[in-house]
């Protein structure tokens, strides 16, 4: 299968730091890992050689993860192997480091070899689309999907990155204005969820041309104004920022990240996640404000995901976040 490996240790893996930085994917020989709660469960299944009374496991659900090199450090295996245990579904779920070139041959591949359903993250969220038999309206308008499942006719995309973002970040606050910083694919997410929620949004990147096309398209697909502010003018302190972009810090950008104003007792939401030396938690300390990484945002979207390979709209967040190591 070309262009398709399994994600090792981090160590193993190039570019993708230390694994002080990061976590790993899950053990390099396929093994099933699962959390503590979940271990007893998990083994039981792995070692039965048929379904339990009562329930159709057969055959078992083969999950993955596609994207660059940092998937071998995703805690996406832990927790789906967490959920598929506690729902007492034999399966697994693999990290796979995939070039966007070879999803002409890998997605059809994944198909044969009967998977039920993917991930896909950076930088395949954008440049799957082309390659799907159909979409969500969700995930059509925010014109990027981090979900794919098998279906008679292809692969169908949706998005659950943006009610992951609602549901970590910001369903219990109060409409205000919020800055983003960074205008691809993850801003598009951002933007849906805090415009069907009635925030204001303003966005900001490094090229303005892709920010003020990017509010442009929002804004009239909404209704509601988006702003475009220069990069690194961002006026008055903000109540909430949400770093969009793909790097936390000075070694990933280059260059020392922009420096927004804060409110004290404000948020600053950073999507990444496992990012050593984060330029935006030293400004939320510094300004008084919370810092909540992208791990919360993750395990929400996660579950969305599971839900919709699965059905079992009633699979509790637990799994998803002992894997991520927030419970």
């Amino acid at each position: 299968m070309s262009g398709l490996g399994t994600g090792g240790p981090a160590g193993e893996t190039p570019g993708a730091g230390p694994p002080s930085e990061g976590r790993r994917g899950g053990p390099p020989d396929g093994s099933l890992r699962v959390g503590p709660r979940y271990a007893g469960r998990a083994a039981e299944l792995r070692d039965q050689g048929s379904p339990l009374p009562g329930e159709d496991l057969t055959p078992p659900v083969h999950l993955a993860l596609l994207g660059g090199p940092r998937v071998a450090l995703s805690p996406s295996p832990d927790m789906h192997r967490n959920a598929l245990a506690l729902a007492g579904i034999r399966g697994d779920y693999l990290p796979f480091t995939v070039n966007a070139e070879d999803l002409p041959t890998v997605l059809p591949a994944l198909r044969t070899l009967g998977y039920t359903g993917l991930n896909v993250t950076v930088p395949l969220k954008e440049k799957v689309l082309p390659h799907l038999s159909g979409l969500t309206e969700e995930a059509r308008i925010i014109g990027a999907v981090n979900t794919l499942l098998n279906s008679p006719s292809g692969w169908l995309g949706f998005n659950t990155d943006a009610p992951g973002f609602a549901e970590a970040f910001v369903k219990d606050l109060d409409p205000c204005p919020v800055l983003i910083l960074g205008a691809g694919g993850a801003a598009r997410a951002v933007l849906h969820a805090l415009l069907t929620l009635g925030f204001m949004p303003s966005v900001s990147a490094r090229r303005i041309e892709k920010a003020q096309a990017l509010a442009r398209e929002f804004s009239e697909a909404y209704g509601a104004p988006v702003e475009t502010l220069p990069w690194r003018n961002f006026g008055e302190p903000w109540g909430i920022v949400v770093n969009a972009l793909s790097a936390s810090s000075p070694e990933e950008l280059g260059e020392n990240p922009p420096a927004p104003a804060l409110e004290p007792g404000g948020l600053m939401a950073d999507l990444n996640y496992g990012r050593g030396n984060n330029w935006f938690r030293r400004l939320a300390v510094e300004s008084g404000a919370a810092f909540r990484d992208g791990l919360p945002m993750l395990a929400c979207q996660a579950r969305l995901s599971f839900i919709r390979w699965t059905g079992l709209a009633d699979i509790p967040l637990d799994p998803f976040l002992e894997g991520v190591g927030a419970l």
